[in-house]
């Protein structure tokens, strides 16, 4: 019997009806993304060349402020004590050339003789005084000649000026240290409101032979020169700065004149720093001394001037806020050799430390300037090497694109291939499954055409011979036809063999391409993450 089963039928859609979405996949071994945004490579080169440059900066400030800084602040005020040194010194050397013009005077035997009232010419008395005035022209206001008892007996250029309420020619207080000793008196200072003025009288006492006083030589000195560098302090040692001379008394007998006319004075001036005694206060008014008939001197205290004056165990520089003022000073002192003086130069504080605080400021000043260059200079570089990276991160990310589209064609090519295949599949089994029939059928007909020949004599011979006739006919293209399907068979099968490894293939090149893909992908991520762009 013939078969009757049904072919085999394609079950699958074609592949034009599915919608490959590849491409809107995300690979599985493609990373997460940074989900944080990073500051570009541009940014990250200008922080390190900042870094770069700041660091060292950064320690050159921190070895100023721990070692040089009080370095500095210690050579700074070893400079001002230094300065009252030298000032003071020159005040020395100044009086002590003035005291050899009076010893020198005193031991002269013109006036020896003149003194005794010995034969000698007024003349030659008056050149011999006239010589030493011509020392310090500019300083001496008169140098006078008195006799045993302090009455004058000559004067040049004029007659000296007697002080106090009792006319002193000499003081009461040089007398009696002259009698006990041959060196030179130094007086209090005075001075002349009148023609603004401040002096002191030099003595010294002329002997004979027999080392009796026969008088006394005075020399009137003027302190022009002594006010002078005190005067000058600001300009020397910097605007603030200020300098007074104490004298034994505690009165101030200079002080830094802000009044370069001289016109006015410091309202400090030959003030007391401290209360004075009783005995200072009437030698004072009995001597007339500091102006005081014209300008009683008073006390403007400063307790701890006058401690650092008295405390000699102390060192010659200090710290602490002056009378008058409202900052700290740095406060140095040094004490005269030839009169009991104290020099005291005062700083302020903020101008002693001013000098390595603006070493500091340079170096702020500097470590901005590097880090506005250093920023700059790493922006403009980091750029550039950012530029040529974002570049090949554009590039990869169009390559990328281009491999995932082309990956998504041949997943699509793929599809179709795999569908061909199914069907030429399904074709040939068709093929195989008529083949078959027509050769059962072809068998069926030859079993047929052997019946009726066998049973030729029941039959219509005419007719029956015909019948047969065309069913061996048939059976013969049947035969033939066979041949030919199992012919193409052959070629179909081969077909499909050879389409079934390109499919294999393009399959395989579908998910090499993906995987490649997915691997820019992670790179460009990677890149981007670098460069910190999106």
């Amino acid at each position: 019997m013939l078969q009757h089963d049904a072919p085999p039928m394609l079950q699958q859609e074609a592949p034009g009806t599915q919608i490959n979405n590849s491409a809107s996949r995300t690979p599985k071994n493609a990373p997460i993304s940074f989900r944080k945004r990073r500051f570009s490579l541009s940014v990250y080169i200008s922080l390190l060349l900042a870094l770069t440059a700041i660091v060292p900066l950064l320690v050159t400030i921190g070895s100023i402020e721990i070692f040089l800084r009080p370095a500095l602040i210690s050579q700074i005020s070893g400079d001002m004590e230094r300065s009252t040194q030298t000032h003071i010194q020159l005040v020395d050397t100044y009086l002590s050339e003035r005291l050899n013009d009076v010893k020198t005077l005193s031991e002269t035997s013109a006036v020896r003789t003149k003194l005794q009232g010995g034969q000698i010419s007024d003349a030659e008395v008056r050149n011999i005084l006239l010589s030493a005035q011509h020392r310090d022209v500019a300083n001496y206001i008169s140098i006078s000649l008195l006799n045993a008892q302090g009455k004058l007996v000559m004067g040049y250029p004029s007659a000296p000026a007697t002080h106090g309420k009792n006319k002193y020619m000499i003081v009461p207080g040089a007398q009696q240290t002259l009698k006990q000793s041959g060196n030179i008196y130094i007086s209090d200072v005075f001075y002349d409101l009148a023609s603004n003025t401040p002096s002191v009288d030099l003595y010294a006492r002329v002997t004979d032979t027999n080392f009796n006083i026969v008088g006394y030589v005075r020399a009137s000195l003027g302190l022009r020169r002594i006010w002078g560098p005190v005067d000058s302090e600001p300009q020397t040692n910097g605007i603030g700065t200020y300098a007074t001379i104490v004298d034994q008394n505690g009165v101030r007998i200079a002080y830094t004149n802000s009044d370069h006319s001289g016109f006015t004075h410091s309202p400090f001036l030959f003030k007391a720093i401290g209360s004075l005694s009783t005995d200072t206060q009437k030698q004072i008014e009995d001597e007339n001394l500091y102006g005081n008939d014209t300008d009683a001197v008073v006390t403007k205290a400063d307790d701890q001037l006058a401690a650092f004056q008295k405390n000699d165990a102390a060192a010659n520089i200090t710290q602490f806020t002056p009378a008058g003022q409202q900052e700290s000073f740095e406060v140095a002192r040094y004490t005269s050799s030839v009169v009991p003086w104290t020099y005291v130069l005062f700083k302020p504080f903020n101008a002693v430390t001013g000098l390595a605080d603006q070493q500091l400021i340079s170096i702020f000043i500097i470590v901005s300037l590097v880090l506005v260059v250093a920023l700059g200079v790493g922006l403009f570089v980091g750029r550039n090497l950012a530029v040529p990276i974002l570049r090949s991160v554009s590039l990869l990310r169009k390559s990328n694109v281009s491999l995932k589209t082309l990956a998504d064609e041949e997943s699509v090519v793929a599809a179709e291939q795999t569908w061909m295949v199914e069907a030429s599949q399904v074709a040939l089994k068709s093929v195989q499954y008529y083949t078959n029939a027509t050769s059962v059928a072809a068998k069926r007909i030859n079993t047929l055409s052997n019946d009726l020949v066998r049973d030729i004599h029941y039959l219509d011979k005419e007719k029956l011979q015909q019948s047969l006739y065309e069913m061996m006919e048939a059976a013969a293209y049947i035969e033939r036809s066979v041949k030919h399907q199992e012919t193409m068979n052959d070629r179909l099968a081969t077909s499909l063999r050879v389409t079934t490894q390109a499919t294999e293939q393009l399959t395989r090149g579908a998910t090499s391409t993906n995987e490649a893909a997915s691997q820019m992908e992670y790179i460009v991520e990677q890149l981007t993450s670098v460069v910190g762009e999106r």
